[in-house]
């Protein structure tokens, strides 16, 4: 089991060869450990110097720049130093090797700096969380998003609720506590309004909720069809590369065949499925049911046509967005409804995936603060619960109570009670030397 009072080590850059290398050491012993071992360590704390480090036999390990910082003006809010030394594996396992000299220094558990920076009040735990998601991110949106979090974006505006949760608490406690003087008239009205505001602003994350994890997750987007009608050369089209086989013969692609793509910022997990049709081969059959499987879960469907007749096939499924694919041999169909490209020649393909985006995305989507992970949502929605029973009170006990409870759910949001229980989910997501 970790010591919270130990010091700790850890490489903060990928392991293996690179221009440089970064070790951060944490805790009340990092200053001294390192004096220990250089020539020339910084004496102001939040400047870096060029130091030298050598073994306690005197033996140069490497040129380095050294940086002191001191608490609680630090990342962990402890003691820390961070050193930038050369990337090569010989540099880097000279200098660890050396470190595991000193008593009392250990290596950091996964996530171990960020979850001291929040005991040290640095961060709370959807800066935390916020964290892990920019290290993360794979595009501009997913990026924009986390680095929102970070700012303490999403946290303000949360507890701005939890702020007025609280002050409709005060004034049912007030009722309680002071029936018998003088209160502000249409007090219970009030309160009222306020929690039926306060239950209004919660439902709208909640509600918005499955945005937020799209961001970080990926849309779906299942591209559908009978066979033939250019589905697999499409993926790999916007792929950049062959991942699907394409063949003049039929029933070619039997299994579900995903390609992760970022559109204008926008994480899309492009599904290539097997073509639709009667089918009695077991092995084909059982892609058909996948391919009807992923459309139900899709947040869009390609729907890849021959004729304008086909579109009455697909009629049923969810969000449609029809394609007629190979222009560049064969006839195009003028339909507003339809989507004539190329693969082959790249006809079409931009306007495509400008249409996908802003399906997805739809008016205000960028601007909207987006709940990112299921933890918050869990959160908001058993506190919106208590408010639901708040409002069929029999007397103000039971709804201080009920308040109550609906708060330390918010509370948790923020880390404030009871978090021993989701620290370790929330941390093991982390690399170790963050």
């Amino acid at each position: 089991m970790s010591n919270k009072q130990d010091t700790i080590y850890a490489l903060s850059t990928p392991p293996g060869k690179s221009a440089i290398a970064v070790i951060r050491i944490s805790g009340e012993r990092s200053l001294d450990i390192i004096r220990s071992m250089s020539t020339s360590m910084p004496t102001r704390p939040n400047y870096s110097s060029l130091n030298t480090l050598k073994t306690k036999k005197g033996e140069v390990i490497d040129q380095t720049i050294t940086t002191f910082y001191k608490a609680p003006k630090s990342y962990t809010g402890e003691n820390m130093v961070e050193i930038a030394l050369h990337g090569g594996n010989a540099v880097i396992k000279k200098f660890i090797n050396n470190l595991q000299n000193f008593k009392k220094l250990r290596l950091a558990e996964p996530g171990e700096f960020t979850k001291r920076s929040f005991e040290n009040n640095k961060l709370d735990l959807t800066q935390v969380e916020a964290i892990a998601d920019l290290v993360n991110s794979e595009t501009e949106i997913q990026r924009k998003t986390a680095h929102n979090h970070l700012r303490g974006v999403f946290s303000a505006e949360s507890k701005k609720i939890y702020d007025n949760l609280k002050k409709t608490l005060a004034n049912v406690d007030a009722i309680i506590d002071f029936s018998d003087e003088d209160l502000p008239k249409n007090l219970a009205k009030k309160i009222k309004e306020q929690i039926k505001n306060i239950y209004s602003n919660i439902n709208y994350y909640i509600k918005n909720s499955e945005k937020g994890k799209k961001i970080r997750s990926g849309f779906i987007v299942a591209i559908i069809g009978s066979t033939n009608t250019g589905k697999s050369s499409f993926i790999n089209k916007i792929s950049n590369q062959e991942i699907a086989i394409v063949s003049k013969e039929h029933g070619t692609t039997r299994d579900a065949i995903e390609s992760f793509i970022d559109i204008k910022g926008l994480p899309v997990r492009f599904f290539d499925t097997a073509g639709l049709r009667k089918s009695e081969n077991k092995i084909e059959k059982i892609g058909i049911n996948r391919t009807k499987k992923i459309s139900k879960e899709a947040d869009l469907n390609l729907v890849f046509i021959n004729k304008l007749r086909d579109i009455g096939n697909y009629e049923d499924y969810l969000n449609p967005i029809f394609v007629k694919s190979k222009c560049d041999i064969l006839k195009k169909i003028n339909n507003p409804r339809i989507i004539n490209i190329s693969s082959k020649t790249s006809f079409g393909i931009d306007k495509l995936l400008s249409l996908i985006f802003n399906n997805l995305t739809q008016s205000n989507f960028l601007e909207n603060i987006h709940i990112s992970r299921e933890r918050h949502r869990v959160c908001f929605k058993k506190a919106l619960i208590c408010l639901e029973k708040s409002k069929k009170f029999q007397n103000y006990d039971t709804l201080a109570e009920d308040l109550r409870q609906a708060l330390k759910e918010l509370s948790k949001i923020y880390g404030n009670v009871d978090i021993e229980e989701i620290l370790d989910i929330i941390f093991a997501d982390f690399c170790i030397g963050k």
